[in-house]
């Protein structure tokens, strides 16, 4: 993990608590069936952002838990709303009519991995790769917003522009990716 980064966070207003333990991990997954991938887990062991907008890991009242179970639902659930107003991707193969279309991209949803919310609308898919990209998620609107979790911290809260990503060097993420 970045130490430089933590600070440069912390000088930006960042409220963090101490790292996610194993037994809290362990819990997260019990709850959530989530698990996080590498970079994520390596940070949240050390320190936990939990300023306005990002996800309280360490809260599992009821209020919260329904919070993050929202949050992972949201993309979903809005995709799966508006399945109709997706784009179809050329990788997918010849595009099926009106009728059907809408059917065959929920069919792809459910297959999708999982988003972790991190912050607001910005998600990380929960896939075994060590280096994930982050996404933003607005309805059917999907974006990268950087290359790992790392580059996503310059971005969002550093002095990166989102502009400044190398999607040439970002890997495949099923579905999500094909949403770009």
């Amino acid at each position: 993990m970045n130490i430089e980064l933590l600070t440069r966070l912390k000088s930006k207003g960042i409220e963090f608590a101490e790292g996610l333990s194993q037994a809290e991990f362990l819990r997260i997954n019990q709850v959530y069936g989530v698990e996080f991938p590498f970079e994520l887990k390596e940070f949240y062991s050390v320190a936990l952002p939990i300023s306005n907008n990002f996800y309280n890991w360490h809260d599992f009242s009821s209020e919260n838990v329904s919070k993050i179970k929202s949050a992972l639902k949201r993309p979903f659930d809005d995709i799966y709303e508006m399945a109709d107003e997706v784009y179809w991707c050329e990788d997918w193969g010849v595009e099926p009519g009106e009728n059907e279309k809408a059917n065959v991209i929920r069919l792809k949803l459910e297959k999708a991995p999982k988003l972790i919310p991190i912050y607001l609308h910005r998600y990380m898919p929960m896939v075994n790769k060590e280096k994930v990209p982050i996404i933003s998620v607005c309805d059917t609107d999907v974006i990268y917003y950087g290359e790992n979790f790392e580059s996503y911290l310059e971005i969002e809260f550093g002095d990166k522009r989102q502009s400044d990503i190398e999607f040439e060097k970002i890997e495949h993420v099923p579905f999500w990716s094909d949403l770009l």
